[in-house]
């Protein structure tokens, strides 16, 4: 039963790490996109702010974001190279991204060029917006995914603490009732044991007796 009981445990254990390492990753994954999301905004507004103004250091948060997109993807292909469906949807959302980065990239370039009206008219084109609607369907479906994928990791460990805590249960009451029959020889066997000694001191009282008598006969 301890043996049983340590198999049960160990493996309960295991399954438990298992599900926990794979939400901790499903969360990191989640935040990743929502990375994408933000970092593009925050490269779209460095944009507007250096075509408005003409400061280089309103490009600061462009650049920056556009280190954090390129770690976030990295990030995110490799989370999703065995599963071919979200990588699918992740290509789709790498191809919407470059394209939205070359879109912001050409404006920047333009208006260092002196061409600040064709700058301006690629910026008030429906282009920039038709790709940031398609980032976030992409972006929502690939959270969505996640969700799922969280519910059920979810159930998959609360599954694991079930087993492992009926299990233990389990063998704590077979281990209660191995112990019973262990219970009543140990209380038998001292039954056995007083009635023993309460012979023995029939006995020693009895010869006790026949050695009293003999003495007041003489």
């Amino acid at each position: 039963a301890a043996l049983a009981m340590f198999v049960i445990s160990e493996v309960s254990y295991q399954d438990a790490t298992s599900s926990l390492d794979s939400l901790g990753e499903r969360a990191i994954a989640r935040n990743r996109l929502n990375q994408v999301a933000k970092s593009l905004l925050d490269a779209e507004t460095g944009q507007r702010g250096y075509l408005l103004t003409g400061r280089g250091d309103h490009l600061e948060p462009y650049v920056k974001a556009l280190g954090d997109i390129g770690e976030s993807f990295r990030a995110l292909d490799r989370y999703y190279a065995d599963d071919a469906a979200p990588a699918k949807l992740l290509g789709e959302l790498h191809q919407l991204t470059e394209s939205k980065l070359s879109e912001l990239a050409l404006t920047i370039r333009l208006h260092d060029e002196g061409k600040g009206a064709a700058s301006r008219d690629l910026v008030l084109s429906d282009i920039g917006k038709e790709q940031m609607e398609g980032i976030r369907r992409l972006g929502d479906e690939l959270l969505q995914h996640e969700a799922s994928r969280l519910a059920a990791g979810r159930s998959e460990l609360f599954q694991t603490l079930l087993v492992g805590r009926i299990g233990m249960e389990a063998l704590s009451g077979i281990s209660l009732l191995a112990l019973l029959p262990y219970l009543r020889q140990t209380f038998a066997l001292k039954l056995r044991q007083q009635e023993q000694q309460r012979l023995v001191q029939a006995e020693r009282d009895r010869l006790a007796v026949r050695e009293v008598v003999p003495c007041r006969s003489l």
